[in-house]
């Protein structure tokens, strides 16, 4: 994945009438750099948008509705094929004012209509597009909602699908021995009238039926599968699912992953706490559940506590998920002989048992406010979108535990900079070998410096220099990520006496630059040393030379401007 350029035409914000263009870098790594306000994160929301809204044009399980007014784009990106390790080619797509999507391949035009959706979906579109954000950046995670929001819209009319159809059966079943052939034929009609009433209204997930066949209450009609959305936004409980699945990874793989500079680098154990009592329609879920529980009892015969107060499922219940209860709590020990193993044999990639998580994270969203859903499911929707804190989520980790080889620490108890190199290093290495593009706000935001020097060589030791299926778009205020850069790869965000945003690459190279010469040229600040400290400065001076020399000499440490101010003063 490699976004060449994004023209706007009309407004997003403070984005007015301007071409963003990338079609010069190299390497994985794009960063976005300027004060704070000049726009950084707000190119990062309109490329989610962007993403977010060809996903639900594409896809015919989503809805668009009304993109936004007055607004059109043009991408231009290349993108391996899905099914290919070599072979890439260049899509151009442009979104009318009135949400109608064109897409050119290599410049011959792609029919949408003439082909599966889902086939041209996986063609063109990156297979990840990853959100984070180290501060709370509402805004960005905005369009990774809207996607959440339209899963479960999905997912709830499958579920209404269900009911309906448990309904029919149930009467079917109060009749038990007393079926007459006309009885059966008139379950038959009703399955067949309500099934009709859906496919009509979602043909995308309830497939027509061939002429004359009939449909057995045994058999789940051949409902189409409901992918997960491909924005996915990292926020704390999202990160720590995934932390929870890299724990399958061998040992020597996590330390490479996390770095010898990281003490804490490998996961320990974790507890997990599921509550499915509101989703039993849900039989994905179910059986995922269950099947994380078998696969560790062999190993680890105690990992699994009902929460209090849970009754067992029916016996029914069981032989249909052999899930004994609906609510529990799952202890997986990594240290454990066998457990890595037995993890892989079941999941078989941590990306694959993370994604199993998160689409039960997903389920959650139906306890977001009515208010916040209706107004992400309007595709021109651009306000603040708040996700509830301590939300319901269906499943989450209540212990997460990292060890040195020798102690342990929770997760939570980490410093920020800890949490924060770990958190990243984990995404890339999750979704490295994914046609992925990763959208990251500050993600360097709590390092210490000597951190941020190395940050740049860790990514691109995790996503590898030559590889062409990541890229990541980073906003930064850090000299260290800029001095790792060329140039081309540097992105200088500013505001114009309009209040309107202006982009452009970075004049001078770049690469190697000292901080000084990065902080002055590229932030716009005329000294290295505090403000405070120079308004301090200036008033010693207005008592005369000798005197502002004498303070300087007693007062300030060691820097190019105190140098500066003796060697003038003493003159």
């Amino acid at each position: 994945m490699r976004l060449l350029s994004l023209r706007l035409n009309g407004q997003y914000k403070s984005l007015k009438d301007q071409t963003f263009n990338f079609d010069s870098a190299q390497g994985n790594i794009i960063a976005f750099i300027g004060l704070n306000g000049s726009g950084k994160s707000q190119l990062l929301e309109l490329i989610a948008e962007t993403f977010s809204y060809l996903e639900r044009y594409l896809r015919r399980d989503f809805k668009c509705r009304n993109w936004f007014p007055a607004l059109a784009l043009e991408l231009c990106y290349s993108n391996q094929a899905y099914d290919s390790e070599t072979q890439e080619s260049t899509y151009s797509i442009s979104i009318e004012q009135k949400g109608v999507v064109t897409l050119y391949r290599d410049g011959a035009l792609i029919d949408i209509d003439a082909r599966e959706n889902s086939a041209v979906e996986d063609e063109i579109l990156p297979s990840q597009i990853i959100g984070y954000s180290s501060g709370l950046n509402e805004n960005l995670q905005r369009a990774f909602m809207k996607n959440a929001v339209q899963y479960l819209d999905v997912m709830n009319v499958k579920r209404a699908w269900e009911q309906r159809l448990a309904s029919i059966n149930e009467v079917k079943s109060k009749e038990g021995k007393h079926l007459t052939e006309a009885s059966i034929e008139l379950h038959d009609r009703q399955v067949r009238k309500a099934y009709h009433y859906y496919q009509t209204r979602y043909p995308a997930l309830f497939p027509a039926l061939p002429e004359g066949s009939s449909l057995s209450d045994n058999a789940d009609i051949g409902l189409r599968p409901t992918a997960l959305p491909r924005l996915k936004y990292f926020d704390q409980d999202t990160t720590a699912l995934m932390l929870a699945s890299m724990g399958m990874m061998p040992d020597l793989q996590q330390k490479a992953i996390w770095q010898e500079k990281q003490r804490f680098n490998k996961i320990h154990s974790v507890t997990l706490r599921y509550d499915l009592r509101k989703f039993t329609h849900d039989a994905g879920a179910l059986l995922d559940i269950a099947r994380l529980i078998e696969c560790l009892h062999g190993v680890q015969p105690h990992n699994f506590q009902p929460l209090p107060g849970v009754s067992k499922t029916s016996e029914e219940f069981f032989n249909q998920f052999e899930l004994d209860y609906l609510a529990g709590e799952i202890t997986i020990d990594f240290s454990a002989h066998d457990v890595q193993d037995i993890l892989e044999s079941s999941f078989f990639t941590p990306q694959i048992l993370f994604e199993k998580l998160y689409r039960l994270q997903l389920l959650g969203t139906d306890f977001w406010q009515g208010e916040t859903k209706r107004q992400l499911r309007q595709d021109d929707f651009k306000g603040t979108a708040k996700r509830p804190q301590n939300w319901k989520s269906p499943i989450h980790v209540r212990s997460l535990k990292l060890t040195d080889g020798q102690q342990c620490i929770e997760f939570d108890d980490l410093s920020d900079g800890e949490a924060q190199l770990i958190q990243i290093l984990s995404m890339a290495s999750i979704y490295k070998d994914n046609r992925a593009l990763f959208l990251l706000d500050e993600p360097e935001t709590h390092l210490n410096p000597s951190w941020r020097t190395y940050f740049h060589a860790f990514i691109e030791s995790i996503i590898g220099v030559d590889n062409q299926k990541a890229q990541l778009f980073i906003s930064t205020h850090s000299p260290f990520m800029v001095s790792s850069l060329k140039r081309n790869n540097v992105y200088q965000f500013h505001r114009n006496d309009n209040g309107l945003i202006d982009m452009r690459m970075a004049q001078n190279e770049t690469y190697g630059a000292s901080f000084d010469v990065l902080i002055k040229g590229l932030f716009e600040l005329r000294s290295l040393i505090s403000q405070s400290v120079i308004d301090e400065i200036r008033q010693q001076l207005q008592q005369g030379d000798d005197h502002a020399k004498d303070w300087i000499e007693k007062n300030l440490g060691l820097s190019a401007e105190k140098a500066y101010l003796i060697r003038k003063l003493s003159k």
